[in-house]
């Protein structure tokens, strides 16, 4: 967009003022066109939003936005929104916005090219979409994409109350975002379109790129059908959902007819109506479909290049800890190794037992000095990829690969994955297996994103683990301990659900994690949470768990948990 004069800026204000049908305050959002010139018919929504809504709760939903790094196009998507019911608002008293908004959807939809939509950020999907209905046109948007316009063209029957509320529903339930009411100074901000350098050919864009999910969904009773909750219902197969989820995660590692056996095991219990899909991360084959896709693909990429980046800012204290941790294993290993007598059938005679040979027959009057073994240990680490831990991905993922390649140098086996779930699928993603010794650089692929069934997760390790050829396992988990899942746990007697998440979710947390030490897996928590779940953690894994500041603490906090494990063992 051309620079935009003192002159241009007065306009906008003008224009918006008069909307707005007040002069009192200064306007936050401003709407220019590609050649830097006031837009009369944005600056009019903008001023019309301000006369037709409490604009202060409207404003505290755009404040909530900047927390995000994808904040723009979420103000963005909100302002289309907004566009749909204040225009109908106006539009009795101004009929020149009908001719207005045509000519705007003309000239965006001239700009935007026209062409497929799957490259394209999802602000110019969704506008591309809503202009085309303005035109009285069918939107030429995927399935996924079109319910999100449905859920986005706000109704002008609603008031303020009803459009924040529908907002906090949106956001949260599609971008897994809370728009929390709170203010924050952003100074001046451009409401124009701009074009970004690298799209394709050069077309039309808006703000950055963002990220979406689909939205979360809940079974509907013993039908092979989907419907969102507390939305109006849109319904996905089995199948539909299984390729949903395969398309976002990768391809499964276990073939269809396991992924049912393995689920026949699992699902059950609290874990009724749930599905697994296990994975490397190998996408498939189909081309991305809608703008979900697009931006899925383009925010993960930029997750996995922070993370690296957390890593190499933070090099020489890194690899201070990888070098401290292998150290205190390889120590504890030592003293686990430590030379012991066996009684023999061969070796060196043992003067004190010979009388054993001629009275008792016993053979075994010989003694050899034998090394223990620790080939037949294993390690597992489980990252926990939910939601909440979207503030310290980098920090995450530096300390699995920490642990890991640690565990790597003391010539340990380890296998490490993430969890999350979403829309009824507990999601275990793969960064490397035992014999990927040098595959740890896998764990910098490490996004958080949808919720988190804690206690089918480890339910899952634990069965994995369970068919390992190693004798003695430890399984380390990093979570923040707070289970949360969109999936309810049925009641056996009363036919009633309770929410998997707070006490409900920690105590089915706390009985896997006492199943799988049952079956003799030691299993331990680096804490990755905030204080106040402190009790979480205590309550699922005891005194085997602890609390890291910071990752230069790892390796002394870390070490010490796996040396009381192999202690033990």
């Amino acid at each position: 967009m051309n620079s935009v004069s003192e002159l241009q800026r007065r306009r906008a204000v003008n224009l918006i003022w008069n909307a707005a049908r007040n002069y009192s305050f200064v306007p936050d959002f401003k709407a220019y066109d590609a050649e830097g010139n006031a837009d009369v018919y944005w600056n009019s929504i903008i001023g019309a939003v301000r006369r037709h809504y409490e604009y202060p709760k409207i404003e505290a939903i755009f404040a909530s936005f900047q927390q995000y790094e994808d904040g723009d196009e979420y103000e963005s998507l909100l302002w289309l929104g907004l566009e749909n019911a204040v225009y109908r608002k106006e539009l009795a008293e101004r009929p020149v916005l009908s001719s207005l908004r045509e000519d705007y959807a003309r000239r965006f939809l001239q700009e935007y090219g026209g062409g497929p939509l799957d490259d394209f950020h999802l602000y110019d999907c969704m506008a591309a979409g809503h202009f085309m209905r303005a035109l009285g046109q069918e939107p030429r948007l995927s399935a996924y994409d079109k319910k999100l316009l449905d859920e986005l063209e706000f109704s002008p029957e609603l008031d303020t109350d009803a459009i924040v509320q529908r907002a906090q529903e949106l956001f949260q339930r599609w971008f897994q975002i809370k728009t929390a009411q709170h203010k924050a100074d952003r100074g001046f901000r451009l409401f124009g379109l701009k074009r970004q350098s690298g799209g394709k050919k050069g077309r039309f864009r808006k703000f950055g790129i963002g990220f979406a999910d689909h939205p979360r969904h809940a079974y509907s009773g013993d039908e092979e059908l989907l419907r969102q909750e507390d939305a109006p219902a849109t319904k996905l197969t089995a199948a539909e959902l299984r390729a949903f989820i395969t398309g976002k995660y990768g391809m499964p590692m276990l073939s269809e007819q396991e992924s049912m056996e393995l689920e026949r095991k699992l699902c059950t219990g609290n874990h009724t109506n749930c599905h697994l899909h296990i994975t490397k991360g190998v996408p498939g084959k189909e081309k991305i479909r809608n703008a979900f896709e697009a931006l899925r693909k383009d925010q993960e990429r930029r997750q996995h290049d922070a993370n690296r980046r957390y890593y190499q800012e933070h090099l020489a204290e890194n690899r201070s800890s990888i070098a401290r941790l292998a150290a205190k294993i390889q120590n504890s290993i030592l003293l686990y190794l430590q030379p012991s007598e066996l009684r023999a059938d061969a070796g060196q005679l043992d003067g004190s037992r010979v009388w054993r040979a001629a009275k008792l027959q016993d053979g075994s009057v010989f003694k050899r000095t034998e090394q223990g073994n620790m080939g037949d240990l294993s390690v597992d680490i489980l990252l926990d990829a939910s939601t909440s831990q979207e503030t310290r991905q980098a920090r995450v993922a530096t300390q699995g690969y920490i642990i890991a390649e640690a565990l790597t140098r003391c010539g340990i086996p380890c296998r490490v994955m993430s969890f999350c779930s979403m829309t009824g699928y507990t999601i275990l993603r793969v960064f490397r297996d035992y014999g990927e010794a040098r595959a740890n650089e896998k764990i910098f692929e490490y996004v958080s994103n949808g919720c988190n069934r804690d206690g089918l997760a480890v339910r899952t390790v634990h069965e994995l683990m369970n068919s390992s050829p190693y004798e003695h396992k430890v399984l380390i988990l990093l979570s923040d301990v707070k289970p949360h899942d969109a999936v309810r746990i049925p009641s056996e007697d009363s036919g009633e659900y309770t929410p998997y998440e707070q006490e409900a979710g920690v105590r089915d947390t706390a009985a896997e994690v006492r199943r799988a030490r049952a079956d003799g897996i030691a299993v331990v928590c680096v804490f990755t949470g905030e204080e106040k779940d402190v009790p979480n953690a205590r309550l699922v894994y005891a005194k085997d768990f602890t609390k890291i500041p910071s990752v230069d603490l790892l390796a002394d906090a870390v070490g010490t948990l796996l040396q009381n494990q192999i202690r033990n063992l």
